[in-house]
């Protein structure tokens, strides 16, 4: 069973209902560790100041060089004069040792090498508190809520007692098209939590602020640049592709190739090269690769196992 990241009531105008939020999904790595190659130990990490900037150096112009004398050695092991060590490298300075976490403090940087420092407790005192209840404040088409808004998905779980009450807001979702908008305290931090009615419960997104959300980073297409008979070919090149979400057919390849690759150094302490080699497709003429393309696609398969999903009657549901 997964772990529950918040507990707590979902608040329904009067009704109350009892739930539990579980993580939807969450990117897998395969996780690393560094080692030190002379002697395979791990290798942890160590917070160090940073060197301030050496101050410019005045150089005074050298001396005229001296005619050297030679000095006899009474035996082996005799001392050499200072100025036979004169011309060597000084010596690095020792490497800064770690810093205690106990000694850190948080600092935002509000201009070029200035910052103003916080100590813990103001930043606690200033983090709103985790809340215990998420307030539905209002109801919006899912379609209608630009995805680049969504962060991060959470099934959302009736606890005890809350099955019915749960049921109710989940059939209300789902026959109306609807999803709730709710606000709530998790990690410290004002969420906006999106609640939409899936195929089989209630599944809640959390939400980027509209400040978050850098659109003018966004790209303006010219739609002059192509033309009508262009446009034709690349929706009849999209209808042919077109085929049901399958997510089953996607897969980290990278992830597979590397776990395949820690198999084989487990077992033979060697490394079998990728042979997979980046497709690449040059377009000279846009009217001749859509018709090279279209003649050339077929519909995509169909799952080869399990049941094909039902078409979705609508954008909230699935």
């Amino acid at each position: 069973m997964a772990a529950t990241l918040w507990k707590g009531h979902l608040s329904f105008g009067l009704v109350s209902i009892p739930i539990k939020l579980v993580r939807a999904a969450r990117a897998e790595k395969i996780h690393m560790h560094n080692l030190h190659r002379a002697t395979g130990s791990r290798v942890k990490q160590v917070f160090v100041p940073e060197a301030p900037e050496p101050e410019p150096q005045v150089t005074e112009p050298e001396p005229a060089p001296k005619r050297s004398t030679v000095v006899p050695f009474a035996r082996e092991n005799a001392r050499q004069p200072e100025a036979a060590f004169t011309n060597f490298p000084t010596p690095a300075p020792p490497a800064p040792t770690g810093v205690p976490k106990q000694d850190l403090v948080r600092a935002f940087e509000y201009e070029k090498d200035k910052y103003v420092a916080f100590e813990p407790e103001e930043l606690q005192s200033i983090a709103p508190r985790n809340s215990t209840t998420m307030e539905i404040l209002e109801f919006v088409k899912f379609e209608e809520v630009d995805p680049v808004y969504l962060e991060t998905s959470y099934y959302v779980v009736p606890d005890k007692g809350g099955e019915k009450p749960y049921a109710l807001l989940f059939e209300a979702l789902r026959k109306t098209g609807n999803s709730a908008l709710a606000e709530v305290v998790m990690y410290r931090r004002d969420q906006t939590i999106l609640i939409r009615a899936a195929s089989h419960g209630l599944i809640a997104h959390t939400l980027y602020h509209n400040d978050e959300v850098r659109r003018s980073e966004e790209f303006h297409v010219d739609s002059a640049l192509v033309k009508p008979a262009e446009v034709d070919l690349a929706i009849k090149l999209v209808g042919a592709l077109a085929a049901e979400f399958d997510p089953t057919k996607f897969k980290d390849k990278y992830r597979e190739r590397l776990q395949e690759a820690i198999s084989q150094k487990v077992s033979t302490g060697a490394v079998t090269q990728s042979t997979a080699a980046e497709r690449t497709a040059p377009v000279v003429d846009i009217m001749a690769a859509l018709k090279a393309s279209l003649s050339q696609t077929k519909k995509p398969a169909a799952r080869e196992t399990g049941p094909t999903p039902a078409k979705k009657k609508r954008a909230g549901n699935h």
